[in-house]
């Protein structure tokens, strides 16, 4: 019997965050900054660049840790700030907060069939790791919120130097998998996850979102566990580029 292995793509698939790095920044502006009045849908338009899975064709391997990963990304967040009027002192310092306040396990959720699914798809014989695009603390949220015994491996894209859809994002993910595995990919977002996937050859289901151009989606994960069980990709899913 082949080996079976699920990639899993973490926030927005697992779990989530009350409004992710807009929901960060007025949860420390209103702490902070009480007198200023914004709102969620006024910061996103000035975060849609300068993070990395913004340039996802681009690799950050020159990144050592964590520290440099933030260093690299707070630039963004400072500008945003200066926007709605703070100093660049002052946007600097709250900036300076973010990781701290982005990562903090309290502010993280499991979506309410995440544990079931998993437990369901662990006894009928796949083992699982995440593939993220994600901050380096990634493992430390996914530890919190006990669940990590379920994955062997954690991947983030701020450890490994590429972003999904980045195709040595997938082939690093797949270099623990033992050769002629059954390997399927799941998660919310039809670009990274998806055509990331499908470019190896690795079949992909799309949760909690719907994309006409993906052949597997469902709603939740409770319908996870019949798609990935019923679907005959063996004669099609081995021997996966490494």
């Amino acid at each position: 019997m082949k080996h079976k292995h699920i990639l899993w793509d973490f926030d927005g698939t697992l779990a989530y965050r009350d409004g992710m790095w807009t929901g960060t920044l007025i949860e420390i502006l209103r702490t902070a900054e009480p007198d200023i009045s914004v709102t969620r849908d006024q910061l996103r338009p000035h975060l849609r660049k300068g993070f990395p899975w913004h340039k996802p064709q681009v690799p950050h391997t020159h990144i050592r840790d964590a520290a440099q990963w933030w260093q690299a990304l707070l630039p963004a967040v400072e500008q945003t700030l200066v926007v709605f009027g703070l100093s660049a002192a002052r946007a600097a310092e709250l900036a300076a907060q973010v990781p701290a306040q982005f990562c903090n396990p309290e502010n993280w959720q499991l979506f309410e069939d995440t544990i079931s699914t998993l437990t369901a798809l662990s006894e009928t014989g796949w083992s699982h790791s995440i593939l993220s695009n994600h901050v380096p603390e990634l493992p430390d949220i996914v530890n919190a919120l006990g669940i990590s015994n379920f994955f062997t491996h954690i991947h983030t894209s701020a450890v490994m130097g590429f972003e999904k859809p980045h195709e040595n994002a997938f082939r690093i993910a797949l270099q623990p998998i033992p050769d002629n595995s059954v390997v399927w990919m799941v998660g919310d977002n039809p670009i990274a996850d998806i055509r990331g996937a499908q470019q190896l050859g690795i079949p992909a289901v799309l949760v909690r979102q719907t994309d006409p151009t993906v052949q597997h989606q469902c709603p939740s994960l409770i319908e996870l566990v019949e798609i990935i069980e019923s679907d005959p990709v063996d004669s099609n899913n081995s021997g996966i580029p490494r």
